[in-house]
C-alpha cells in the first residue's frame, strides 16, 4: 500500500489528497476532467484500444484569450512584388544575423533549470546523527521545507518516516513530459541563433535527466533536513492512461534508495541517470527513451 490518499466527494467526483496539495477529478471512464496544482486537463480515451489523449486546457484558454502574450505594435507589412522587393533589398543596409527575441531567450534560459536542478542539490554529511529519529518531527520538517522551497520545477511529494529503519520514504509526483521545453537554441551557419524543435528522442532524454535529477535533488535535501536518517527511498510517478479503462492513473517509473554514503563530494556534476543507476534501484528505460512502469520498493524492502 502506498501512503497517498484519495477521497470520493460524490458520485463522479474524486478529491486526491496529499500533504502538499490536492486535485479534483470529475468523471470516470473514457472522459474525465482534472484540476490541480499542475493545471486543468481534459482526458479522453477509447477503452480497450489503447487510444487516449490528455490535453491541458488552461493554457489553451490563455492562448486563445491572448493572456500573457505581448501584442505586436508594428502593423504587418504588405507583401511586395518581386521587382519592388529586389529594389528595396538593394537599398537596405546589410542586416546582422537574426536572433530570437529577448523574451524567447529568457524563457529558454529559465526552462533549462529543468535539466540542471540536480546541480543545485546540497552537500550531504556522510554520517547520520546517532540520536533517535523522531518520525513525526521528520515529516513536519520535510513538509516545512516544501512550503518554503523555491525550486523552479513544479513537483509535490508525500512523505512517510520509517524511524525503525532510520529512513524516509518519499513518493514523488513528477512534472509531465508535456511540460518540458520542446525547443532548443541552435547556431546557424551565418552565426544567427534560431529556436528549433527537439526530436522526440531528445525530449525523452531531457525528461529522463529532469526526473532523475529531481529525485536526486529531493533526496539530498531530505537527508540534510533529517540528519538522523541514513537513507531516503524516492519512488517517482507520473500520470498515464490505463489502456483497458481509459482512466488516468499514477504510474511509477522509478524507485531509488539513496544512501548517505552515495553522495560523495562533487556528486552534483554526474549525470543523474548514471548516478541513480549505481544505487539500489528499479527502473526500465527503453532504447527509445520511454520509461516503462515499475513496482516501487516497499518499507519492508529497505
Amino acid at each position: 500500500m502506498r501512503f497517498r490518499k484519495s477521497v470520493s466527494i460524490c458520485k463522479g467526483i474524486k478529491l486526491n489528497l496529499s500533504k502538499t496539495g490536492a486535485s479534483v477529478t470529475v468523471g470516470k471512464g473514457p472522459v474525465s476532467f482534472n484540476v490541480g496544482g499542475k493545471g486543468a486537463f481534459f482526458n479522453w480515451s477509447v477503452p480497450g484500444t489503447g487510444v487516449y489523449d490528455r490535453v491541458r486546457i488552461d493554457t489553451l484558454i490563455k492562448d486563445k484569450l491572448g493572456i500573457g502574450k505581448k501584442k505586436d505594435d508594428a502593423p504587418e507589412e504588405k507583401a511586395a512584388t518581386p521587382k519592388a522587393a529586389t529594389a528595396k533589398a538593394a537599398s537596405r543596409p546589410a542586416r546582422e544575423p537574426s536572433r530570437p527575441s529577448d523574451e524567447a531567450l529568457a524563457q529558454l534560459e529559465q526552462e533549462q533549470v529543468f535539466f540542471t536542478l540536480h546541480k543545485q542539490a546540497p552537500d550531504v554529511a556522510p554520517q547520520a546523527d546517532p540520536a533517535p529519529m523522531d518520525g513525526d518531527r521528520a515529516e513536519d520538517d520535510v513538509e516545512a521545507w516544501l512550503g518554503d522551497s523555491e525550486a523552479p520545477v513544479p513537483f509535490s511529494v508525500q512523505t512517510l518516516a520509517a524511524p525503525g529503519k532510520r529512513a524516509m520514504m518519499i513518493d514523488l509526483d513528477l512534472p509531465e513530459i508535456e511540460d518540458m521545453p520542446s525547443d532548443k537554441l541552435v547556431e546557424m551557419a551565418d552565426g544567427s541563433l534560431k529556436l528549433k524543435s527537439k526530436t522526440i528522442k531528445e525530449q525523452r532524454e531531457d525528461y529522463r535527466t529532469c526526473v532523475f535529477g529531481l529525485g536526486e535533488y529531493v533526496a539530498a535535501n531530505v537527508l540534510a533536513i533529517v540528519p538522523q536518517a541514513e537513507r531516503v527511498l524516492v519512488s517517482a510517478y507520473t500520470q498515464r492512461r490505463d489502456e483497458n479503462t481509459g482512466d488516468a492513473k499514477d504510474t511509477f517509473i522509478y524507485s531509488v534508495l539513496f544512501e548517505r554514503g552515495s553522495f560523495a563530494p562533487g556528486y552534483q556534476q554526474r549525470d543523474p541517470y548514471d548516478f541513480c543507476g549505481d544505487l539500489k534501484s528499479r527502473f526500465y528505460v527503453l532504447s527509445s527513451g520511454v520509461m516503462k512502469e515499475i513496482k516501487p520498493y516497499e518499507a519492508e524492502e529497505l
